[in-house]
């Protein structure tokens, strides 16, 4: 399969509209990572996700909406819904909600629950408000690996199994979504941080957040994207070291260094 990359103007809109109407994936920009983008409501179209991406069906997807008034549609609202549509939509938060049943099971691994969010890139904004139904979208990248941050990465990647990628530089934050699970209101839990922060939600919220920790089982349905233990893999080897120790790398080895910092205590 050939490959086009496409710049945002109106008639490669158009392009992307007949594509994902007609049950196709393409890669889309969004804020925080590209995303590999199909119409949420087709269950051949959510199956080619999966497929594309290689990722299990226990690992449910993320849904976009043009706006909050459109995802009510698809989700039961707690009363904490609007503070916090109003305070970061659109923008980088997941919200995990209670589904209502035009949500088909394969997008959320069969929970009665879907993750949701408004995206604020201004291209994706524009291609969602042209279409009559919710896009599911991961990010465009092989299940497991790094997320992509530009066209380019999308394209190096998955170019042999989509037609299409919009292309609008590089993502903004370059970091997935935060998602914040508000299936029981009293009690919201992190699921996966973000760019949104703990604090920012506590302060629009104005209770407690809590931030989940615990591991989960890798052979079940997954309560959101991005718990699996196996994310942000990168191709090239990692070696993490101690402060100030001397790594032996071999000059013909090719792998990345990270050296873990000791966090200095603050004098009072």
């Amino acid at each position: 399969m050939k490959c086009i990359t496409l710049t945002p103007n109106e008639k490669n809109l158009g392009t992307c509209v007949r594509q994902l109407s007609e049950g196709n994936i393409i890669g889309v920009p969004t804020e925080t990572v590209y995303g590999l983008a199909g119409n949420a409501l087709q269950y051949e179209s959510v199956r080619k996700i999966f497929s594309i991406k290689g990722r299990p069906l226990i690992d449910p997807l993320i849904v976009h909406f043009s706006s909050s008034e459109e995802a009510r549609k698809y989700i039961y609202a707690p009363v904490e819904f609007d503070q916090l549509s109003t305070a970061f939509w659109p923008g980088p938060l997941t919200l995990v909600l209670k589904k209502r049943s035009n949500i088909p099971d394969i997008v959320t691994a069969g929970l009665d629950s879907v993750a949701i969010r408004i995206p604020s890139n201004s291209i994706f904004k524009s291609l969602l408000k042209q279409l009559d139904f919710p896009l599911a979208a991961p990010s465009a990248n092989p299940f497991g690996y790094v997320s992509p941050t530009c066209a380019q990465h999308v394209k190096h990647t998955l170019g042999d199994k989509i037609g299409f990628i919009l292309d609008d530089g590089p993502c903004h934050h370059g970091l997935e979504s935060t998602i914040l699970d508000m299936r029981n209101p009293a009690n919201p839990t992190i699921l996966r941080h973000g760019p949104v922060e703990v604090s920012a939600i506590e302060s629009a919220l104005g209770v407690k957040v809590t931030v989940r920790s615990d591991r989960t089982n890798k052979n079940q349905a997954q309560d959101s994207p991005g718990l699996l233990s196996k994310h942000y893999s990168p191709n090239t080897c990692v070696k993490l070291f101690e402060p100030r120790s001397n790594p032996r790398i071999k000059v013909t080895e090719k792998c990345a260094i990270i050296y873990q910092s000791k966090r200095k205590e603050m004098q009072t």
